[in-house]
């Protein structure tokens, strides 16, 4: 066996029994374990487009819509079987991008191998998804999605430090405005910034009278309520646009 093949099982094979799936990155050699008694699955979220192996290796592969199925073959001399302990290297090609796998198969439950980054996958979908809608659509659902905090997995969700100058904001005289969190919507173009607004006597809100260059570049305004007694609180969701930084990572 050669040196590739013994460096990345040194302190991992205690652990075999345990792995059930895997996640690879493309363009880096990965080393993954894999049942050598089991069929092994290796999925592409994006479609197989194709997958290459060394053929005179002792192992089926086969390949299924968005699916490679890996089973290492059984030698039997009379009653004896000899499970495979060989590695395999397996290049398949997901989504444009070449992921090669180097498969050390172990006595051990089969393993699912999932190829890409899902926090990638997550945003491409969000961008997909997102990007068909008008303005207005996506202004409305990223408000709604603040305001019931359901808020995608793919979104950045950051909570705004107590006393943050650039978000606690002296826009009314007898009233506070106090940013809590922003959510980075990625791939659209936009961050939603929710405040709590304190009522240091008894007022009448409008939104447009936060529609003001402390808030940012301000595309949308949600307000409630807006009649407020001494002390009480209204939830404020301002839409920001936002510079794009480029291609999704």
């Amino acid at each position: 066996m050669n040196a590739r093949a013994i460096l990345p099982l040194v302190g991992i094979l205690a652990a075999a029994a345990a792995i059930a799936e895997e996640r690879v990155l493309p363009e880096q050699p990965t080393t993954v374990l894999v049942s050598n008694r089991d069929v092994n699955r290796i999925h592409c979220p994006q479609g197989v487009q194709d997958v290459i192996w060394s053929a005179e290796k002792p192992v089926k592969v086969s390949r299924a819509g968005d699916n490679v199925f890996v089973k290492f073959l059984v030698a039997k001399q009379g009653e004896r079987e000899t499970y495979a302990t060989a590695p395999l290297d397996v290049h398949v090609v997901c989504g444009g991008a070449v992921y090669t796998l180097i498969l050390h198969p172990s006595a051990m439950d089969s393993v699912t191998v999932r190829l890409g980054d899902a926090r990638r996958t997550q945003l491409q979908a969000v961008a997909r998804e997102w990007g068909s809608l008008a303005i207005e659509d996506q202004l409305k659902r990223l408000t709604l999605a603040v305001y019931r905090n359901q808020i995608p997995d793919a979104f950045t969700r950051k909570v705004i430090t107590t006393g943050d100058p650039r978000r606690n904001l002296a826009i009314y005289r007898n009233a506070q405005v106090v940013g809590q969190s922003e959510v980075i919507a990625p791939g659209i173009g936009l961050k939603a910034v929710e405040y709590v607004v304190i009522a240091g006597e008894a007022m009448q809100l409008s939104e447009r009278d936060f529609l003001v260059a402390q808030m940012g570049d301000v595309v949308a305004v949600t307000l409630e309520p807006l009649a407020l007694k001494k002390d009480e609180v209204a939830r404020l969701i301002v839409i920001e646009r936002v510079a794009e930084t480029g291609e999704l990572p």
